[in-house]
């Protein structure tokens, strides 16, 4: 129940309620949508909430599973697949023989029993009947409810309590339950920046006894990009945040990386669930929002976070280091407004310093993280040069400024560039340095250097060295995961982790995601897989 006080002594008048999908899912929580006439503003409000359960159920007929996809409309039966409405079919055969096949007739439990028939009993229409099972605002369906339609009313109250006004109801589709998880992905193991095997499933790591640490890159869709415009494919319910997060922060707590680099993390996403959710599995994060101050609240904003386990790194004092590429934009273009406003797409990235828990001095490692999201618009590949440039630049001094050089300090690249392999953010961060091959018709570039001096190499492009490539060679550089972003209109890859191969070596990676369970509902995102990215992850060791 929501509580103040308003002004009057008559409740409010509910004028709509509704949810922000009308099929639930188990294990996902509900919670209404309100609004009052007359513009009062739900804090003055005071309301009542019920929910209820229908006692019909609605589920397969056959294996009692949820949710269905076709009807029997003979007898009002209902089936999930194919497969079971096949094998109730010798059930369908009896009731012609028997003469039972008239709508919603009733079937004998001796035809049943002849015929191996299993099955619910059609019942006679009647009035919906409805249990109470919560009388808070949210509600999370339970295994209890899968299979049953729910019902929530909403009743608004006087300031005092004592008058009630008139309830509004919405009633939803059945409950259905979530699809399993996808099949677990196991790391290759690699040696020599060759792939040599494949780790048992669930393993996080390939040498527990080698000093290193493992890092994932996961792009998770924030949820006010994941819209139905831009994912026809996907079934609605399978979008919203709160079947979503199920299935993002699963694959975080199973992959159980030491330090994590994410992307499109929607801010009050970060606060209210998946910093104090991954604080029980011993993460800590920082988290820094994009400057996009037009967009309103600060809460529907998204951004980078980097979550690392407090048991095997903490975070140097003075260690982060926020860079927004819109400041750096002002102070160098400022004369410029043409090309100011070219630069100005409020993409942000991180770089931290964490040094390696441990009893004995010698053994704690220090380790430079960087975690950025590129511009996305296919139209501005200058702008994505300009910001992979200036993040490099700032990875420099950051560096510089806590060692006194850009190669005393392992360092870690990692997040989502929106370029292919071989484009000229790629080349830039694989080689060192680039040529320019389209010109710069807007004049962004030609005051920067267009090269750094860090041995950056792509952790991911040693899958491709299990064909005899050699891992020094220029080749495999551009030997990146067929895909890292699989939707309906663009397959391709342009999520990375780059690492200093002087300082680091990959010691394991995570295998790339089957193509069948991807494909299975078109494209991501999908009931299976809760982002249109894919994570990857990497073991690294440290050389010295």
């Amino acid at each position: 129940m929501a509580e103040a006080s308003a002004g009057g002594g008559e409740p409010p008048c509910i004028s709509r309620l509704r949810l922000l999908s009308d099929q639930p899912v188990e294990g996902c929580e509900l919670t209404p949508d309100v609004f009052l006439a007359n513009g009062i503003s739900m804090s003055l409000a005071r309301l009542e909430y019920h929910w209820y359960r229908s006692t019909d159920k609605m589920a397969c007929s056959w294996c009692s599973k949820t949710p269905v996809i076709m009807q029997r409309l003979t007898d009002n039966s209902y089936y999930c697949s194919i497969v079971c409405f096949t094998a109730a079919w010798p059930g369908h055969a009896a009731q012609h023989r028997t003469g039972l096949t008239n709508r919603g007739g009733s079937r004998t439990e001796s035809v049943k029993d002849a015929e191996g028939w299993v099955g619910l009993d059609v019942q006679e229409a009647a009035e919906q009947k409805w249990v109470e099972v919560a009388d808070t605002m949210s509600y999370t369906p339970t295994t209890d409810d899968v299979g049953h339609m729910l019902k929530l009313a909403c009743t608004p109250l006087s300031p005092d309590g004592q008058k009630r006004g008139m309830a509004k109801t919405l009633k939803t589709n059945y409950v259905i339950a979530p699809p399993s998880p996808p099949t677990p992905r196991r790391m290759l193991l690699v040696r020599n920046n060759v792939v040599v095997s494949v780790g048992k499933p669930g393993a996080a790591r390939t040498n527990a006894n080698r000093l290193g640490f493992t890092l994932l890159t996961y792009n998770v869709l924030a949820e006010i990009y994941a819209t139905s415009d831009a994912y026809p494919y996907c079934a609605p319910w399978a979008l919203p945040w709160n079947y979503r997060r199920r299935g993002i922060l699963r694959e975080l707590i199973n992959y159980r990386a030491d330090v994590m680099c994410l992307q499109e993390v929607q801010a009050d996403h970060y606060e209210n669930f998946l910093e104090p959710e991954l604080a029980k599995y011993c993460y800590a994060g920082v988290y820094k929002c994009k400057t996009r101050e037009f967009m309103g609240r600060y809460g529907k904003m998204d951004g980078c976070a980097i979550l690392y386990r407090r048991d095997k790194f903490s975070i140097v004092p003075g260690g982060v280091h926020d860079v927004e590429f819109n400041a750096i934009a002002r102070a160098r273009h400022s004369a410029d407004k043409r090309s100011l406003n070219r630069l100005l797409k409020d993409n942000v990235a991180q770089v931290v310093l964490l040094e390696m828990i441990a009893p004995h001095p010698s053994t704690r490692r220090q380790l430079l993280v960087a975690n950025t999201h590129i511009n996305a618009s296919p139209e501005f590949d200058d702008v994505k040069l300009w910001q992979t440039q200036h993040l490099l630049l700032e990875i420099e001094r950051v560096m510089t400024h806590h060692s006194g050089s850009t190669s005393a300090i392992p360092l870690v690249v990692a997040g989502d560039f929106n370029s292919l392999p071989g484009s000229e953010p790629h080349t830039l961060l694989a080689s060192g340095g680039i040529q320019l091959e389209n010109g710069d018709p807007y004049g962004l570039l030609g005051s920067l250097p267009l090269r750094h001096t860090m041995p950056l190499r792509s952790a991911m492009a040693t899958v491709g060295a299990h064909a005899n490539a050699s891992a020094e060679s220029h080749e495999l550089q551009r030997m990146e995961p067929p895909y890292t972003n699989y939707t309906a209109h663009f397959v391709g890859t342009l999520d990375y982790i780059f690492y200093t191969y002087d300082r680091l070596s990959v010691g394991g990676l995570l295998q790339m995601v089957e193509d069948g369970q991807v494909q299975e509902h078109t494209a991501l995102p999908s009931p299976l897989f809760s982002s249109d990215h894919v994570p990857l992850l990497s073991e690294f060791h440290f050389k010295r």
